[in-house]
């Protein structure tokens, strides 16, 4: 037995040996070049998802929860390198009438160039009236939204759409002033293959002074649109469609914050239930850890920025409000010492003098009582057309019965802006004083606009400049590190949407062996 296991134990060295030398034989010799490779994979096909129409709630007399569409929005689409995307229309879902979303397709971008498109809608059908303008966005398994509210008159519609061919389990997750809303049928919606799903926040969340909204998705990305729209009494407050925020970081920045006619708008926000025409940075920190917030609201071009702060409680919403801007288009920097999402809302009222009375209706004897806290600020509450080279529709497809107000109020939601990557596309709709905001926080930096505008455009160090811009595609290069937007703004109109961080572009990868 003793030879046996000498045999057995001299076998295990030899196999044992044999096994280091091909190891060793494998790796490199000691001083001789890495063994490295270059390879580029594949670029992947670029997407984005146009949300579709606004959407009313209760529109129907007989069914208060139907939601229904009357619009097709006018939309503009394309790459940088002057492509016509590919276009699908998904299904309406739940919604009755009006347009379906599109899901919008482009080759990879090394070989087009960066994708973009955007919608525009004027409304004029139903009990409120706006400007609804949204880009449209990619596909995405995780969005936040800082907008929205349940209040009397308010309502807020969360509209998903599918462009994949297997359906989407969706968890949408609601904070108010009052904090986080348990709502478990919000846990499990799904959004069917190629289709659209739209809920009402009013459903989980009522009477909500102000919104945050998280959407998560598994089984496929989606994209998302959140859509307010306010009445007081018989006269239209407005309304507004807005994308996705950037996710929860120590700084959000705002870019393209329109304000126009400040000074009707501080006459018209004295009146009972007109608080919420005030400008307000709605700022949510997750979590249960309060923390400090400083707000600067810096004009684009240079000027006196206007700075507050204020410490705030972790998992509500808090609406700070934002006074003395002139009017003028500016970039909103919020900052903290935890991670938050932001957005900022403005409003327009076309003639603070003029009538409240709807057309062919009798005047209204009181305006709807309102003014919930959001956070410690009471008060606050928060089939188309012909299509031309560039996607976009030639014909306005906007409803003309009319049912506005005298004098006309608007608001808009504007997003967080997610730091740009190379050149970006942007695409600017037929929508009234298209400007193109760009933020830079280092450096002075000089960038190059070139398609329906052609110019050198030299952006100030920790500063920003709006250039007016026209309908198309416009593509910004040199863009790395910065932020833009674009908004919109007219006598009773007022919109505006970030520009996206879509480089899809495959890049090289060293491998080392």
């Amino acid at each position: 037995m003793a030879l046996n296991g000498r045999a057995i134990g001299a076998s295990a060295l030899v196999a044992a040996g044999v096994a280091a030398a091909a190891i060793v034989g494998q790796l490199p010799a000691f001083g001789s070049a890495d063994q490295t490779m270059t390879v580029t994979p594949s670029s992947a096909p670029q997407s984005l998802l146009c949300p579709g129409p606004a959407i009313a709630v209760g529109a129907d007399p007989a069914d208060a929860n139907a939601l229904s569409a009357t619009g097709k929005p006018a939309r503009v689409a394309g790459t940088a390198k002057g492509a016509k995307p590919k276009t699908v229309v998904l299904g309406r879902g739940e919604v009755s009438g009006g347009a379906a979303p599109r899901a919008l397709s482009a080759a990879a971008s090394d070989r087009t160039g960066v994708l973009a498109g955007a919608q525009v809608e004027q409304v004029t059908l139903g009990d409120a009236a706006g400007l609804a303008a949204a880009s449209c966005t990619a596909p995405a398994s995780d969005v936040w939204f800082a907008a929205g509210a349940t209040t009397t008159g308010r309502t807020t519609v969360l509209t998903l759409a599918n462009p994949s061919p297997v359906a989407a389990q969706v968890g949408v997750r609601v904070w108010t002033e009052n904090g986080p809303v348990d709502a478990a049928s919000f846990s499990e919606l799904v959004v069917p293959a190629k289709g659209r799903t739209a809920v009402s926040l009013a459903g989980v969340a009522p009477s909500a002074g102000g919104t945050v909204v998280r959407v998560t998705s598994t089984g496929g990305r989606v994209g998302a649109a959140l859509e307010q729209r306010t009445v007081r009494g018989l006269e239209s407050g407005g309304l507004d469609m807005t994308g996705p925020t950037t996710a929860p970081a120590l700084e959000q920045v705002v870019p393209g914050v329109r304000v126009l006619d400040a000074a009707a708008v501080a006459s018209a926000q004295r009146a009972d239930d007109y608080a919420d025409l005030q400008t307000v940075v709605r700022v949510l920190v997750p979590g249960s850890a309060a923390t400090d917030v400083s707000i600067t609201a810096t004009p684009d071009g240079g000027g006196q920025p206007v700075t507050l702060g204020r410490r705030v409680a972790g998992g509500v919403v808090t609406d700070f409000p934002v006074t003395g801007l002139p009017d003028g288009t500016y970039t909103v920097r919020v900052t903290g010492k935890r991670a938050l999402v932001a957005g900022v809302r403005t409003a327009v009222v076309g003639d603070a003098s003029g009538s409240v009375t709807p057309t062919d209706q009798p005047p209204a004897s009181d305006s709807t009582s309102g003014g919930a806290a959001v956070g410690s600020d009471a008060g606050l509450v928060g089939g188309d057309g012909p299509v031309d080279a560039s996607g976009a529709q030639t014909s306005s497809t906007a409803d003309t019965s009319a049912t506005s107000t005298a004098r006309g109020i608007d608001f808009a939601w504007f997003a967080a802006a997610p730091e740009l990557s190379g050149s970006a596309a942007i695409a600017v709709v037929d929508a009234p004083s298209p400007i193109l905001s760009i933020a830079n926080p280092g450096a002075a930096r000089t960038v190059r606009l070139s398609g329906p505008v052609s110019r050198t455009v030299r952006v100030p160090a920790k500063g920003s400049v709006a250039v007016p811009v026209t309908r198309g595609v416009v593509v910004l290069s040199g863009a790395a590190g910065l932020r833009a937007a674009v908004s919109y703004a007219g006598d009773d109109a007022l919109a505006g949407y970030p520009a996206a961080a879509a480089d899809q572009q495959a890049h090289p990868v060293r491998i080392s062996r």
